[in-house]
């Protein structure tokens, strides 16, 4: 995004996500030998594909668990001819965003998705750490440390506490965070590879595939969602963690991380960590 403002670096990345999502299509339309293996890589090869589709530049908004409308996680649909279905997500880059949402309806998705209830100490922390506790300034002022200057200066512009201020305000708050983060890594990562907001099954993703037909990156790999969300469970709970930087601002997480942007929890996907929770496949 060299020479692009951040508004103009989404706007970019947006139609070129958009455009890699046509190659990845016009590929499977009518390369059938690139296909079957596709199909092999993904454990269905009994299946004869007869059609794609992808959302594009006009996607329509789904349905969300919440009530209100929210965008598919599927950029791409492959159609069998025994009318059975497949959901893909095209990752062109191999890091960056996978799941953006305001602390509250965070909270509200996670709840309806999984039928379970964040208990109230955890909400306070999220609500804390990413910019939706009306006393957070205050708090800050009390207990973060000034003579980290940038990291207090951050905290106050930010109305978030860092991991550090955290802490000191609440030691308890501190650890039920990412004590619950560590419990909920099954679902954290199903949440945001698989299904977002949204509540129609039928659109919840199946595959993440990285595949970049931009020359931007040479990787060709597709993985089951549900096979990550598994691996990530199963991962140590040593891979969860505080971020070191800027007093603690990240939330280290097997198939990523979880930051503060724009007031609202940023998920970030890696390539290199799902890999390696796959056992570099």
């Amino acid at each position: 995004m060299y020479g692009r403002n951040r508004s103009e670096g989404w706007k970019h990345a947006k139609l070129s996500g958009h455009e890699n999502e046509e190659l990845v299509k016009e590929l499977l339309d009518n390369d059938e030998k690139y296909t079957r293996e596709f199909l092999q890589r993904i454990n269905l090869d009994d299946k004869n594909l007869v059609e794609t589709s992808i959302g594009g530049l006009h996607e329509h908004n789904v349905d969300s668990v919440c009530g209100r409308k929210t965008k598919s996680k599927t950029d791409l649909k492959l159609y069998f001819d025994d009318e059975t279905f497949a959901n893909v997500s095209i990752k062109k880059s191999l890091g960056g965003q996978v799941y953006f949402v305001r602390a509250k309806n965070f909270i509200d998705v996670f709840e309806a998705q999984f039928n379970k209830r964040i208990p109230e100490n955890v909400c306070r922390a999220i609500f804390l750490f990413w910019a939706a506790a009306p006393d957070a300034v205050s708090i800050i002022e009390r207990y973060a440390d000034r003579t980290k200057v940038f990291d207090y200066d951050m905290q106050i512009r930010h109305k978030s506490l860092n991991a550090d201020t955290l802490r000191c305000y609440d030691e308890s708050l501190y650890h039920a965070l990412l004590q619950w983060f560590k419990d909920n890594v099954y679902e954290l990562t199903y949440l945001c590879f698989a299904t977002g907001a949204v509540r129609d099954k039928d659109e919840w993703s199946d595959f993440v595939w990285y595949k970049n037909m931009l020359g931007e990156n040479d990787v060709d790999a597709v993985f089951d969602i549900a096979e990550i969300s598994k691996a990530a469970s199963r991962a140590s709970s040593d891979e969860v963690y505080y971020g070191a930087s800027n007093g603690g601002t990240t939330i280290q997480l097997p198939f990523g991380f979880v930051q503060w942007h724009q007031k609202q929890l940023q998920f970030h996907h890696n390539y290199v960590k799902v890999r390696f929770l796959l056992g570099n496949k």
